[in-house]
């Protein structure tokens, strides 16, 4: 671990903030409208020193000081009240791209930048990040110590694995550099850590030339959840990468099978108007949570990966609006899984007349455990699976007696891992954060239940 220069950071008497401070209690929600926070301070830093004058002064901001980039987390993960909430959105420079002593192409980039301009920015140079990402108003600090889902081709499909290294406000206020060529357990140890080690304000992430990609898409109907379990491994099987978003009650599956398409940066002439077409209607469908939302089914669609990197209004408490469960399994319990989640979706439905709008599924190629010692993806070498239930309702009663029953048996009867910023009303115990990824000034009460 390195510590970098100080920037000439006053002391904590004459602590200096040119940023934007707000103090009046006001209160902030999430992009779904159903969590909201009044910390007793809300600071936009303009620069690193910015972040190290927050972090040393406890007095003008209190602990914990807990960084938040386009609040979109479905949980409480920004949850902060009487605390201090560092919005990062006004560091989001691309600053370039260099090559490290290994030769490998990065592109250093600061942690308030959304995944939309970071994707469009590399598109302009004929590059791409290899995690084919869909919620473009992401931003690189979170993802690159957070969790992240996606069918990605040729990745594993989960952002922090493509991060070579971060630069970090520690809890002292000191700024440091963490990778993975000079820090090694370390380096990997943090990009498990929920921000709870230390403010990201910088990262270098892998790229690599610009690659089209090509889908068939389709709606399909299985007479059983086994045949339904078979029918995803099948799909699976014949693309190099599969989305599918299932309709269980129905025993019915949207299918997007992905297949790699040769270089190219552009989406191609010959595939418009009907790429976009599909992209438009994609995102409408995932921002009002496939409620009421019909998608084509292009066959043979040619794409750029970077023109799906979609961005979603803010919605309004009166619009259907995405919210979700995540639930990562082994690929080996697929048959398990999907029969036990039908049967007990079946039995709430019986109870209540309520099920939820459909089941994302995606699928996730582990790393060596030594690159991703906790949390998700810990296992060691293989494949996970999320099935992950969608509502468009976040506000539903119903939907979140159904999360809450459905946590039961998804951890503790089908033994998933669940996320403590992407998997709503969890318990203690049923996330399991080691005490020593995480500092005192950094942790909220909503993460303080989940250290052991």
């Amino acid at each position: 671990m390195t510590q970098q220069p100080d920037f000439g950071v006053p002391t904590q008497s004459q602590t200096l903030v040119q940023g934007l401070i707000r103090s009046e209690g006001a209160s902030y929600s999430n992009w779904g409208l159903h969590r909201s926070t009044t910390p007793a301070v809300f600071i936009e830093p303009i620069s690193y020193a910015d972040v190290q004058a927050i972090v040393r002064d406890s007095a003008r901001f209190p602990s914990p000081v807990n960084p938040v980039g386009s609040m979109l987390s479905v949980a409480s993960t920004f949850v902060n009240d009487g605390g201090t909430m560092v919005c990062l959105r006004k560091l989001d420079e691309v600053i370039g791209i260099e090559r490290d002593a290994t030769g490998r192409e990065l592109v250093r980039v600061q942690a308030g930048c959304r995944l939309k301009k970071l994707n469009m920015w590399l598109q302009a140079r004929g590059l791409e990040v290899p995690f084919q990402a869909e919620i473009g108003e992401a931003s690189v600090g979170s993802v690159a110590a957070g969790d992240t889902k996606e069918s990605s081709i040729d990745g594993p499909g989960y952002f922090s694995a493509h991060v070579a290294a971060v630069t970090y406000i520690d809890e002292t206020g000191a700024l440091r550099t963490l990778s993975d060529l000079a820090d090694g357990a370390a380096f990997y140890e943090f990009k498990c850590s929920f921000g709870l080690l230390g403010i990201i304000v910088e990262c270098l992430v892998e790229t690599r030339p610009a690659t089209l990609c090509r889908s068939d898409v389709s709606v399909e109907g299985f007479a059983s959840p086994t045949e339904l379990a078979a029918g995803l491994l099948a799909k699976r099987s014949q693309c190099d990468a599969l989305l599918a978003i299932v309709f269980l009650h129905q025993l019915v599956s949207f299918f997007d099978r992905r297949y790699k398409a040769g270089p190219g940066i552009f989406t191609p002439p010959e595939s418009q108007p009907e790429c976009e077409a599909f992209r438009l209607a994609k995102r409408l469908g995932i921002q009002h949570g496939f409620d009421g939302v019909e998608v084509p089914q292009p066959k043979g669609l040619v794409y750029s990966r970077a023109d799906f990197v979609n961005e979603y209004w803010r919605p309004s408490a009166s619009e259907r609006r995405l919210d979700f469960q995540y639930y990562e399994h082994d690929i080996s319990q697929i048959e398990r899984v999907v029969t036990e989640a039908y049967a007990f979706t079946k039995s709430f439905q019986d109870k209540t007349g309520y099920v939820p709008g459909g089941f994302a599924t995606y699928f996730v190629q582990r790393l060596a455990q030594e690159k991703k010692p906790y949390g998700l993806y810990s296992s060691g070498p293989g494949v996970s699976f999320s099935f992950d239930p969608i509502c468009s309702n976040p506000a539903e009663p119903l939907w979140q007696q159904f999360s809450r029953e459905y946590n039961d048996l998804a951890i503790r009867g089908l033994g998933a891992n669940a996320s403590p910023i992407q998997t709503q009303w969890l318990k203690a115990g049923d996330v399991k954060i080691p005490r020593k990824l995480a500092k005192p000034r950094f942790t909220t009460p909503y993460y303080a239940q989940f250290l052991e």
